[in-house]
């Protein structure tokens, strides 16, 4: 191989290097603003998520208060109705025991009964008959006074375990409403979409540092092939030159034609492109 084919081998060699690099470093560069850019989104991401968080743990206390109030009142509704069971047998035995054939509680209603029609009773007979009955009735109810006292009791369960019914359903409302208005769904589509860009930003990461490498690997070769052209730098630099003037005498010259071909076209009055005009002012530059 003659010094001359030589210096053409590794010039063209050297401006392969240095159109690889070029392209190289474009890519790298291209992977790492990627790289950054999800870095940034995955740390906004991450703030947004820690704030909803926080609004979870308060509503978590919530939650767990209701929810230890709402188990307090139906541990006490299901207390209240074993209490009621054994009242309301004790009442049943008490019946049983002094031969009761009706029970007291429809006796006391139906003296309530008597009592708001003799209110509004007009004839005096009538009325007296619904006094004597009234009477009896009482008479009747005070014998059952044992098994009153019971029934009292089991009214005053009664009463209490729908007040502590209520209590409960309330809490358990609450319940809801907060774990309604809570951004759980929110939380758990924002968890995994770190994880994707995540998985997103590690291919990114990867291919930078594969193209960080190879951009070493090139700069490496284009040194070893500066070394190498050093005994011919000053060849290599002329020949880089000439090729500059050829490329530039070449361009000079299509410039020219096409200049040649406007003014044509002014003096035939035709109608100019825009490619005309830019190669007319390229020519008056």
């Amino acid at each position: 191989m003659t010094d001359n084919e030589r210096i053409k081998k590794i010039s063209s060699e050297l401006s392969q290097l240095k159109s690889q690099i070029a392209e190289v470093a474009k890519q790298k560069e291209f992977w790492f603003r990627k790289k950054e850019d999800l870095k940034k989104e995955i740390n906004d991401m991450i703030k947004k998520i820690k704030e909803i968080k926080v609004e979870n743990d308060k509503s978590n206390i919530e939650v767990h208060d209701f929810k230890k109030n709402r188990d307090k009142y139906n541990a006490e509704v299901h207390d209240l109705i074993g209490k009621i069971k054994k009242v309301n047998e004790e009442k049943e035995k008490e019946l049983k025991k002094s031969k009761i054939a009706v029970d007291p509680s429809r006796i006391q209603a139906q003296i309530h009964a008597l009592e708001k029609q003799v209110e509004t009773e007009t004839n005096f007979n009538k009325e007296k008959k619904l006094m004597e009955q009234i009477k009896r009735l009482k008479k009747s109810y005070a014998e059952f006074s044992s098994v009153m006292k019971i029934n009292d009791e089991a009214k005053k369960i009664s009463n209490e375990i729908k007040e502590s019914r209520k209590k409960a359903n309330e809490f358990h409302k609450q319940i809801q409403s907060v774990t309604k208005d809570t951004n759980y769904q929110g939380f758990m589509e924002m968890s995994k979409k770190i994880t994707e860009v995540k998985k997103v930003q590690e291919d990114a990461f990867n291919k930078f540092i594969e193209f960080k490498n190879k951009y070493l690997e090139l700069n490496k070769a284009f040194k070893v092939k500066l070394e190498e052209a050093k005994p011919f730098q000053e060849q290599i630099e002329k020949e880089h030159e000439n090729v500059k003037q050829q490329y530039a005498e070449k361009q000079s010259k299509i410039l020219k034609q096409k200049t040649e071909q406007v003014e044509d076209k002014i003096k035939k009055k035709k109608k100019l492109t825009t490619e005309d005009i830019l190669a007319f002012q390229g020519c008056k530059d």
